[in-house]
């Protein structure tokens, strides 16, 4: 497994180019209306990821359950972030946006680098013919969507200190979750009990035929800061491009 095929190529580029498109327009059509309904498009939005995973739970139950599909990965967070960030209007809220905010960047960015970790060419192929490769080409595409409109809308605030703590503890305790739940059914969530790219996978075999359960150890260490420093980078760009937009608009207006 690499990091891009053409197949990719032909899906992802086109769709994040409709999404990004739609969303500026979408904004600008929604610039002057309350949070409350701004809020609306990303709530429905959730309300049909859910959907599509309970239709998910219950097709995977059919002729004995694959616990592949227990809701463990990294990409399955957004069923518990998205309703919460949508719907949620308490106390920590900023917390909760902050930590979705860096989820949602930290898919796309990836999505962008090594989209053939998340899906395979095959699932792409296979999109309308069977359930499970819908499932998992749709489920990513519009949790990107969501992140555009997120952005799109300006629902949004850094505060980058605080922003920071509190995903990299809720990564911390998501990774230390997925690794128990990995090693104790046997199932690769988050690619900790295996690796899904090829040249990792080597090192990772190589460790351990050198030292042993050892080696798996340290990858597992390695992978636990590298999921939350990805977070940190990704939450970055996302914020050093909106700034660069910003810094566009203010120069457009100034001339």
């Amino acid at each position: 497994m690499g990091l891009w095929t053409k197949e990719h190529f032909y899906l992802i580029v086109p769709s994040f180019i409709v999404f990004i498109i739609f969303a500026v327009i979408f904004g600008k059509f929604m610039k002057n209306k309350s949070e409350k309904v701004k809020y609306l498009p990303l709530q429905i939005i959730t309300i049909i990821l859910l959907a599509l995973e309970f239709m998910k739970q219950g097709y995977n139950m059919k002729g004995g359950y694959d616990l592949y599909a227990l809701p463990f990965h990294y990409c399955s967070l957004f069923l518990y972030l998205l309703p919460v960030h949508s719907f949620y209007k308490g106390k920590y809220k900023k917390t909760t946006d902050a930590i979705t905010l860096s989820c949602l960047a930290s898919l796309f960015l990836f999505m962008l680098v090594m989209p053939d970790v998340v899906f395979g060419a095959g699932n792409i192929k296979e999109c309308f013919k069977n359930f499970s490769s819908f499932h998992t080409v749709i489920f990513h595409l519009v949790v990107c969507l969501y992140f555009i409109l997120t952005l799109a809308l300006k629902l949004y605030k850094f505060d980058v200190k605080k922003d920071l703590i509190a995903t990299a503890i809720f990564l911390a305790v998501y990774v230390i979750i997925a690794t128990i739940m990995s090693f104790s059914l046997e199932v690769n969530f988050h690619n900790l009990y295996k690796c899904n790219l090829g040249m990792v996978e080597d090192i990772r075999l190589a460790l351990m035929e050198a030292i042993g359960i050892l080696g798996h150890i340290i990858y597992v260490v390695v992978l636990f800061f590298l999921t939350i420093l990805f977070a940190f980078g990704a939450y970055f760009a996302t914020k050093g491009i909106l700034g660069l937009i910003n810094k566009v608009k203010t120069i457009k207006k100034s001339a």
